[in-house]
């Protein structure tokens, strides 16, 4: 009886072990990573399917992409100094997928909030030496649909105290809408292109003196994470001053220090505080100022085009919060101020004196 059985048993447990063998192979494919595109099998090894799925505890950093500069800029110097935002995102990594892929039709909107900034700024004065209290007000909207390009209407009065020995309205005011496009042409280069055209008057003289389109054209180089360059002009289309070049570059330091040797807003910039809800940073700028508005003088309503400018010298708090909300308050030294008319009547240099900026971004 067990000779005749011998054989019967000797076939079950033979189709045991293979059936143990199949299944240990489906187990080891499972639990392997993903075989990636750029992966390529090697000649001793046969294709066989995988899993395109990744295990739970594995992620895949992205590759091939350039070296990022910290997201640390504030929104001021992305913009005086040309820093495309689009450079200045962190790494991310790639997300997992889910356990099972599903084809869902996203919505991406025509227009979308990106970011607004209120700020205000006095200069002091009375008398002959003229004082300025400034408040701005700024929003960019995004296009998704349209990537690299936003808009940004800009709203601003100034509120002039003095001077008595000419007839400068009490108030005037900047309006303009910047349209901006952003193109990355490869890993190092990518450029921007502005232009902004706006009324500058104190809505009496709405002539063509008060119409300006300013604008800039920039192009950045990544050196490397540590090196960054700019390059291009800024149109001002002021009346005493119509182009200015823009170039230099930025040097980090260490992840807490940078210097951006930057035309016409260089700036040095220490972090002195970090932690989960927010960053500090101290900092000293310099500042070119200023701008023309076409106007309306005295009572026989001449019209006339005022131009003011100065330079500053700027210290600074920055605090940078997680969700997103930076503020900044400045103090400063202004000087080379001067006060120039279109018609060369009334022209005169007027006393430095001191600044006091808070800007909100949000």
């Amino acid at each position: 009886m067990f000779v005749q059985s011998h054989p019967a048993v000797f076939l079950v447990t033979a189709l045991a072990m293979l059936l143990g063998c199949v299944v240990e192979e489906t187990a080891y494919a499972q639990s392997q990573p993903a075989l990636l595109e750029n992966d390529e099998p090697s000649e001793s090894q046969p294709l066989r399917h995988r899993t395109i799925f990744m295990p739970r505890d594995q992620k895949i950093k992205q590759m091939g992409q350039s070296p990022q500069v910290p997201d640390v800029l504030d929104a001021d110097a992305r913009e005086a100094l040309g820093i495309p935002p689009q450079l200045l995102d962190e790494d991310q990594s790639w997300t997992e997928l889910p356990e099972e892929s599903e084809d869902v039709e996203t919505f991406v909107p025509l227009i979308a909030h990106k970011r607004a900034t209120a700020g205000t700024t006095w200069l002091p004065g009375n008398g002959d030496e003229l004082g300025i209290f400034s408040l701005n007000l700024s929003e960019t909207l995004d296009f998704p649909r349209s990537e690299g390009f936003t808009i940004t209407p800009r709203f601003g009065v100034h509120y002039l105290d003095g001077p008595v020995r000419t007839d400068l309205p009490a108030r005037v005011y900047d309006t303009s809408v910047a349209f901006r496009w952003f193109n990355k042409v490869n890993e190092k280069w990518s450029y921007e292109l502005e232009v902004a055209p706006g009324v500058y008057s104190d809505f009496k003289n709405v002539t063509s003196d008060s119409l300006r389109i300013t604008g800039k054209g920039l192009a950045y180089y990544m050196h490397s994470r540590s090196k960054q360059f700019v390059m291009g002009v800024v149109y001002l289309d002021r009346e005493d001053l119509r182009l200015l070049p823009a170039a230099g570059m930025i040097l980090w330091f260490s992840e807490g220090s940078r210097l951006e040797l930057i035309f016409p807003k260089p700036k040095f910039t220490y972090r002195i505080e970090k932690d989960e809800s927010k960053e500090r940073w101290l900092y000293v700028a310099g500042e070119f100022g200023g701008g023309s508005w076409g106007i309306r003088r005295g009572t026989a309503g001449v019209d006339d085009v005022a131009t003011y400018s100065d330079l500053r010298l700027i210290g600074g708090l920055e605090t940078k919060h997680t969700n997103g909300m930076i503020s900044q308050f400045e103090i400063g030294y202004v000087f080379n101020r001067k006060l120039e008319y279109k018609s060369k009547v009334g022209d005169y240099d007027i006393s430095p004196t001191g600044m006091v900026r808070y800007q909100l971004t949000f």
